[in-house]
């Protein structure tokens, strides 16, 4: 009996032993041949950290290869949390040096990663501070930064990079695929306590530079543009502005500024409006820039011709139950004289007796509607309503530029089809992309898209256009011994609610090409909501002849006959002046208080004093600027004329007593000052600050608290 017990004992130990034997064989098979895959790919997981290299981010040139976007290498730090000792004193050190939240980093060292970034793109003098600690757990590794070395030149153009060096806007977005390359990668080996393993780091992948980019962009086109646009901001205190220079053959864009503008470098300092590429996002009623098409279609279909005599009616005129009003009151005048004098009663006429489904038609051709293709991000299409939603007035108000929006490059494209022949242009940026090994690939290429206008219209439409320059309203857009065409145009902005037009915001632009009888050179200025003085050929006209005169130096055009282009500046003057209404400010400096007075109250202008004396020592606006009639001229006042105000020479100012002074005319002193105002509550100036007297720079803010006459605090 015992020996049997024994037995089975023994028979159902070894079935137990026989059953765990199979169970851990399965188990083995399972993991080791059919899990084999899953498991090693979790363990390398947990025993290897994987970080991207990023490849060298393709530079950007422009046309003559002058660098405009390069790379420069850096240090980022990353940490290893568990090869780290002390982590609460790790964190302190670094986050003084750094600039990063102690307590960030400190949460991040506590944690069970094996990688945890620290900072990346740190800057060369702290890194190597951050590198001389030698600190326990933290290492760095070498990436790129994009650097735009001409800071904020052509930065709408250009664009910007994020921390991961891919592109946010501009060319960079643009072009991203190309530009950014391929990426690499190098992987860590570590322990199971978390420590990396000595030599255990290699790189498992090289990654790939990117393409170089050329632009069709010249750097000293574009530092014109843009100190030129500058400048008539800063004078005309506009709240935005755009200027394209293009060539008109073959769509190249040689230059394309806006402001407000940004740094690259800093991109994430600038507010998201100033980013914005105005010059092909923000849409505007052209105006009179416009008329160029309601002409030129005219003389194609036949319809006129430039001797017709057209009726402006005196100024006045009720159009599909629309007043149309022209700026001077005119009556019998040529079809040449409609244009060159900018007339909207007569561009009426001239495209009720065309037909408005030709004028839709032609306004299609001339590209307006649709965006230009140029390549850059953001392009709108402009607003164009189809002729199949046209009301009565629309080809009224579309006659003289209202009714539709354009972009700044939709302007100057369509100017492309007066310049080349009749031959639309399709605008572009980018020349060629080259790979490191100097393969290129060609991007951009001229590009025809309609024959809009037969060739004799546009030489027609050319001389017409040179009219303007020479005797219209263009003439501060001419430039003495160069023959230039163009057009002004001064419109009214649309009220927000969309019914009606603002009569104290306008849109100033002109849009001229040179030599005008085989453009080389086509340009494009628009300037939004100009204070003061408002006219396109006041505001705009004079930021074209300035680029026009550096760009004949800079690309060595020589000037024509002087018998033939010489301009009578002082006829022309006093043409423009008859034209638009503008006054030129005369000079009163060093003559007593009421002659002073008289003679600006005879030019319609108002005087308002400031200091103590009987003589003018000095005036704001200076001699010789073109003002509305009725404008304010700030006369300074003493007793001697000791004490001389020379607009080269000022860099400080005497804070004015503005007390008891309207908001407006508060406005416009400080102005007159140099200074800028921080206006709170309405009515008359009751507190200011600094107060009066004071002595600040140039440029400096004024808070000013305005209260109703009679209200007590």
């Amino acid at each position: 009996m015992r020996s049997e017990a024994i037995d089975r004992r023994t028979v159902l130990l070894i079935i137990g032993f026989g059953l765990l034997f199979t169970i851990l064989t399965t188990r083995l098979f399972y993991l080791q041949i059919i899990q084999h895959q899953h498991l090693s790919q979790l363990a390398l997981r947990q025993q290897e950290r994987t970080i991207e290299i990023q490849p060298e981010r393709g530079r950007i040139f422009d046309r003559a290869g002058r660098p405009l976007a390069l790379n420069r290498q850096s240090l980022s730090f990353y940490a290893v949390p568990g090869e780290i000792k002390k982590t609460r004193q790790t964190a302190k050190q670094l986050s003084a040096m750094l600039g990063v939240s102690a307590r960030r980093l400190e949460q991040r060292f506590r944690s069970r990663k094996a990688f945890v970034w620290v900072k990346r793109k740190v800057d060369d003098t702290v890194a190597g501070k951050v590198k001389a600690l030698d600190m326990a757990g933290i290492h760095y590794l070498k990436e790129t930064s994009r650097v735009y070395p001409e800071g904020r030149l052509a930065c709408h153009v250009l664009g910007f990079v994020g921390m991961d060096n891919q592109g946010l806007s501009g060319v960079e977005l643009q072009f991203d695929r190309a530009i950014s390359g391929q990426s690499g990668w190098i992987r860590i080996s570590r322990d199971a306590t978390g420590q990396r393993l000595p030599g255990a780091t290699r790189v498992h992948k090289q990654s790939q530079p990117g393409q170089d980019v050329y632009l069709t962009i010249d750097k000293m086109l574009q530092h014109m543009a843009e100190r030129e646009l500058e400048r008539s901001l800063e004078e005309s205190s506009a709240k935005a502005g755009s200027v394209i220079i293009m060539d008109p053959k073959t769509g190249e864009i040689l230059a394309l500024a806006n402001r407000p503008d940004f740094d690259p470098n800093h991109f994430n300092l600038a507010k998201v409006s100033d980013r914005r590429n105005r010059a092909v996002c923000d849409i505007y009623e052209p105006g009179s820039t416009f008329k160029i098409v309601t002409s030129a279609a005219a003389l194609e279909e036949g319809v006129y011709q430039e001797d017709d005599i057209i009726d402006c009616e005196n100024g006045r005129a009720v159009f599909a139950g629309l007043v149309v009003r022209d700026h001077k009151a005119r009556g019998k005048i040529s079809f040449r004289d409609v244009f060159v004098y900018s007339s909207n009663i007569g561009a009426v006429k001239v495209g009720i007796r065309m037909g408005a489904e030709k004028l839709a038609h032609y306004s299609k051709m001339f590209g307006f509607g649709k965006a230009t293709g140029v390549g850059m991000p953001g392009e709108v299409n402009g607003i164009l309503k189809p002729f199949a939603q046209w009301k009565r007035w629309n080809a009224v108000s579309l006659a003289f530029g209202q009714g539709l929006a354009v972009t700044t490059l939709q302007m100057i494209t369509a100017y492309t089809v007066i310049a080349n022949d009749g031959r639309l242009v399709k605008p572009w940026i980018v020349k060629e992309l080259r790979r490191p090994d100097e393969i290129r690939t060609k991007v951009g290429k001229p590009t025809y898209q309609d024959q809009v206008i037969s060739a004799r219209t546009a030489r027609r439409m050319r001389n017409i256009l040179q009219g303007v320059v020479e005797e219209g309203t263009g003439v501060e857009a001419g430039l003495e011994h160069y023959r230039i065409a163009g057009k002004t145009g001064t419109a009214q902005k649309p009220l927000p609610n969309g019914r009606g037009y603002d009569p104290k915001h306008h849109v100033a632009s002109f849009v001229g090409f040179f030599p005008a009888d085989n453009p080389k050179y086509l340009i494009a200025v628009m300037i939004d909501e100009p204070k003061g003085v408002q006219w396109g050929g006041v505001v705009a006209g004079p930021v074209f002849r300035k680029i026009c005169r550096q760009m004949t130096a800079y690309l060595g055009i020589p000037p024509g006959p002087q018998k033939v282009y010489a301009f009578a500046r002082q006829k022309q003057q006093s043409s423009l002046e008859s034209i638009t209404g503008i006054v030129t400010v005369p000079d009163v400096t060093g003559q007593s208080v009421g002659d002073s007075k008289k003679r600006l109250q005879q030019a319609g202008l108002r005087a308002v004093c400031l200091g103590q004396g009987k003589q003018v020592i000095g005036q704001r606006p200076f001699a010789g600027k073109k003002t509305n009639p009725e404008s304010r001229v700030i006369l300074y006042l003493a007793d001697s004329d000791n004490t001389g105000i020379s607009e080269s020479v000022l860099t400080e100012v005497v804070v004015p007593n503005l007390a008891g002074q309207s908001m407006r005319d508060a406005l416009y002193i400080l102005h007159a000052y140099g200074l800028r105002a921080d206006i709170s509550g309405s009515g008359v100036v009751k507190i200011q600050d600094p107060q009066p007297y004071a002595r600040i720079k140039l440029g400096e803010h004024c808070a000013l608290r305005c209260q109703d006459p009679g209200v007590s605090e």
